[in-house]
C-alpha cells in the first residue's frame, strides 16, 4: 500500500460496482494501467483506477459502446492535450447524451430481431466480433439497430456470402470513422474552445449530425464522380473499338503477290512430268 496506491481489489468493487473479473478485464484490454504490487497475490490500485473503471461502465451502460470502441475514445484522448474548459464541455455533452439515452425505450431483442431480418448467426456474432453489436446484451440500443437494419439490407442487395462478403468487411468502414473522428477532435481543440454550456445541446441535436449528413452526401458525391468517370471511359473504349472496326470494312483488299519464277518453274516441272508419264491402258513398248 501507498499514498498512491491506497485501494486493494475488495474497495475497488465497491466503490465502482465493478466485478473483479471485469477490473481484470479491463487491464487486459488495455483500459487499465497495471496495480501496483507488493507480493505476488497482492495488489494495490489508485484514485486514478476508480476514475477510469467509473467512466467505463458509464460510457457501457448509458452510452452503450463496445469495450473496443471506448479503448479507441481513450487511444484518442491521449493524444491531445485538452483544456479545463474543454473537458467540462465534454462533460456537459456526455450528461446530455446521458439524458437522451434514458429517454429512449429498450429496444428490440437482440436474436429476435436479427431473425426478423434474416441475418445468420454467423453474422450475428462477426458483427459483436467486430464491436457494432454489444456481447451479452438482450435488447439493442436504436444505434445498433439501424446497424442490424442497414447490414439486412447489405445481404438482400447481393453482398451475400457467396461474394465473399462478410461482417468483418464493416471494419473498413469503422476505420473510416476512427478517422473522421480524429479529426474532429482536432477541429473541437482548435474552434470549440468557447462553447457555452447552452450550446451544448444544440451541437448534439444539430450540428453532429450536420456533419454526419454532410459526410454522407460528400461519400455519395465521390461514388457518383467514380461511376460516371468509369462510363465516360467505357464509352470512349467502346467507340474506338467501333471506329476500328468500320476502318477495317472499308479498307479494299489487296490481292496476294504472285512470284513469277516460282510460276514458271511448277509449270515446267508439270509440264516434264506429263510426258514422261505412259498412258493409262497402255503398255510401253
Amino acid at each position: 500500500m501507498s499514498q498512491e496506491h491506497p485501494y486493494r481489489m475488495a474497495e475497488v468493487m465497491q466503490l465502482t460496482g465493478a466485478s473483479r473479473e471485469a477490473v481484470r478485464f479491463y487491464i487486459n484490454a488495455g483500459l487499465l494501467p497495471e496495480p501496483h504490487r507488493t507480493a505476488r497475490n497482492m495488489a494495490w490500485y489508485s484514485q486514478q483506477h476508480i476514475e477510469i473503471i467509473k467512466l467505463v461502465r458509464v460510457l457501457q451502460e448509458e452510452q452503450f459502446l463496445p469495450l473496443k470502441a471506448i479503448k479507441a475514445l481513450f487511444d484518442d484522448d491521449k493524444n491531445f492535450d485538452f483544456t479545463p474548459r474543454q473537458r467540462s464541455i465534454f462533460a456537459s455533452m456526455r450528461e446530455e447524451m446521458g439524458i437522451r439515452a434514458r429517454r429512449q425505450l429498450p429496444g428490440p431483442s437482440s436474436h429476435g430481431l436479427a431473425e426478423a431480418l434474416g441475418i445468420s448467426h454467423d453474422d450475428f456474432r462477426e458483427l459483436q466480433e467486430v464491436g457494432a453489436i454489444r456481447t451479452k446484451v438482450d435488447h439493442l440500443t436504436a444505434g445498433e439497430e439501424e446497424i442490424l437494419r442497414q447490414f439486412a439490407i447489405l445481404r438482400h442487395s447481393g453482398m451475400t456470402n457467396a461474394r465473399g462478403f462478410s461482417a468483418r468487411h464493416l471494419q473498413i468502414v469503422q476505420a473510416s470513422t476512427d478517422l473522421l473522428f480524429a479529426q474532429e477532435l482536432k477541429l473541437f481543440k482548435d474552434l470549440l474552445v468557447d462553447l457555452r454550456d447552452d450550446e451544448i445541446p444544440v451541437l448534439m441535436a444539430r450540428a453532429i449530425p450536420a456533419i454526419n449528413r454532410i459526410f454522407a452526401v460528400l461519400h455519395e458525391q465521390k461514388l457518383r464522380a467514380f461511376v460516371a468517370i468509369n462510363a465516360r471511359q467505357d464509352a470512349a473504349r467502346q467507340a474506338n473499338e467501333s471506329k476500328a472496326k468500320e476502318k477495317a470494312k472499308a479498307a479494299p483488299r489487296s490481292k496476294p503477290k504472285s512470284n513469277a519464277k516460282s510460276d514458271t518453274k511448277s509449270a515446267a516441272k508439270s509440264n516434264a512430268k506429263s510426258k514422261t508419264a505412259p498412258a493409262r491402258g497402255k503398255s510401253p513398248r
